[in-house]
C-alpha cells in the first residue's frame, strides 16, 4: 500500500499500488512532475511530487506538493 501526504494539509490519500497514487495525483496536478535520485523506484524512503516541472528543478522538496510512501498494510 501506498500513502499520498500533502503538503497543504489536504488528508492523507492511501492506494493500492504506486501507479494508483501517481494516477491521482496526475488528475489533481495535470504539469505534475515526479521521482528524483533516491525516491521510491531507486530503493529510496518516499517520492516527491511537483504541480510541474518549473517547481522541480533544483529542489529538495520545499515546492513538493506532496510525496508518496510505501506503508504497511
Amino acid at each position: 500500500m501506498y500513502e499520498i501526504s500533502y503538503s497543504n494539509g489536504q488528508p492523507k490519500v492511501t492506494t493500492e499500488t504506486y501507479d494508483e497514487a501517481i494516477g491521482i495525483l496526475q488528475s489533481e496536478y495535470p504539469d505534475l512532475e515526479y521521482g528524483h535520485d533516491g525516491d521510491l523506484s531507486d530503493g529510496g524512503d518516499r517520492t516527491l511530487a511537483w504541480a510541474c516541472e518549473e517547481d522541480s528543478v533544483n529542489d529538495a522538496g520545499q515546492n513538493a506538493v506532496a510525496s508518496i510512501r510505501e506503508v504497511n498494510a
